[in-house]
């Protein structure tokens, strides 16, 4: 064949060389990912990331308020020999491994905790009062620091090859929109992911999906501005309790009257406030809670209808309404959206790691996170690490994450940001 088309024979072995070489580069990654798991796995070294999640947990900061968070995450990086650039968005910090060239990949982790009281009876249980690390930020924090460290080893024993890898601490994950800060840092990057530990899923399974895995997100308050008056005259006034409770009552028909079956949504009154004494109709009543949906003109029609019901039932029993969905200091949150590119890799990478039989492709939640501010620019993959089924639900004062999982969650970062590094590599040769 080569003798009479030597062209063709030419290609031909260009073809084969070149898939020879991707297996062979496959079977390398394999072996990259299970030495990763191993290494996070020895004694010493889980040890260590296990303190930095422990002292983590006892020092819960909230958002844009993380100093001390910020503080031990610049000492580990320190100590690791992981250049950073820190203060951005007051506490976030990045960190930086490789030749500073593209490809560009970007692993990041939330720091904030919550307002939550911590029920569990452990020696390192939350020292702030009124403050836990309720959604499992804190071991977040710690996979990707040990992640890090594995990619500084690789890197630092020249193995690392051409591009970089960004380390992206965040601020203000519950809430705060802190991803707008450290998204300005990230211009360079081709690609971005993310871990959540989550209850519910079965120990050590990863999961995810392709297009929209959780949903867009608002908060409101409204106050019902009413004429308050002797309890036992209430003729007299114009009573805002009332508004307020046929408002809470109307707002439901939201979902279940004005919005298509198909379309999830969530309308969820959680908060009530109003008067102080038993004989008297107050003057205001005030509610809150969050609205869900899963795209973002599903979140502009439930954010028109709140405002159309509440101003109307307040005007129909006499009162005002007063409607704030409070963007200044809780953002819009919109949908995260997984680029069906990037789930197909992680998946893939995550096989090696734990069996093609632990990688579950999952249903969308209603609960909503930040992340999804990377993936408006950027091609990137949310992924949820299982932590068990019968586990408390994440926002609980009794959370506890089996610290068994922290080193899938470390190998899994060190992992996808090799392949991935490799992957472009292969795609510019």
């Amino acid at each position: 064949c080569q003798q009479s088309h030597p062209q063709l024979g030419r290609f031909l072995c260009l073809l084969l060389l070149a898939c020879a070489t991707r297996a062979v580069a496959a079977a390398a990654t394999k072996a990259d990912a299970g030495s990763f798991k191993e290494r996070a796995q020895e004694e010493g070294f889980k040890q260590w990331m296990v303190a930095v999640r422990r002292e983590l947990h006892q020092k819960p900061e909230l958002m844009y308020k993380e100093f001390e968070t910020s503080k031990l995450i610049q000492r580990e990086l320190s100590d690791i020999g992981i250049p950073f650039v820190a203060g951005i968005g007051e506490t976030g910090v990045i960190g930086t491994i490789g030749s500073g060239e593209a490809p560009v990949i970007a692993l990041r982790a939330d720091m904030d905790a919550l307002p939550i009281e911590e029920e569990n009876d452990i020696p390192f249980k939350s020292t702030h009062e009124g403050r836990m690390h309720a959604c499992g930020h804190d071991v977040h924090t710690a996979m990707l620091l040990a992640g890090g460290r594995l990619l500084k080893e690789l890197h630092d024993s020249g193995s690392l090859g051409k591009g970089t890898v960004k380390l992206v601490f965040q601020p203000a994950e519950e809430g705060g929109a802190g991803a707008l800060h450290t998204r300005k840092h990230l211009d360079d990057v081709s690609a971005i992911y993310g871990f959540h530990v989550w209850p519910g899923i079965p120990f050590g399974t990863v999961a995810t999906r392709r297009g929209t895995i959780m949903a867009s997100a608002a908060f409101f308050t409204c106050t019902f501005h009413g004429k308050g008056t002797h309890g036992a005259m209430p003729h007299l006034g114009h009573d805002p309790v009332l508004a307020a409770s046929a408002a809470t009552q109307s707002l439901q028909s939201i979902v279940s009257r004005q919005t298509s079956p198909l379309d999830s949504s969530v309308v969820s009154v959680t908060r009530f406030h109003s008067g102080g004494a038993f004989n008297v109709v107050p003057d205001e009543a005030v509610i809150g809670g969050t609205l869900r949906a899963l795209t973002e003109a599903g979140m502009a029609d439930l954010q028109e209808s709140t405002r159309r019901i509440v101003t109307l039932v307040a005007e129909a029993h006499g009162c005002s309404a007063t409607l704030s969905f409070m963007e200044d200091v809780h953002p819009v949150v919109p949908p995260v959206v997984n680029d069906a590119g990037a789930v197909a890799f992680v998946q893939s990478v995550a096989e090696t790691l734990v069996g093609k039989e632990m990688v579950q492709e999952v249903e969308p939640t209603m609960a909503a996170e930040d992340f999804a501010y990377y993936t408006q620019k950027m091609p990137g993959a949310f992924v949820f690490l299982g932590i068990g089924e019968d586990n408390f639900p994440l926002h609980h004062p009794k959370l506890m994450v089996d610290e068994d999982v922290m080193p899938l969650g470390a190998a899994l970062h060190a992992a996808l940001a090799v392949e991935a590094l490799s992957a472009s590599k292969n795609e510019v040769e």
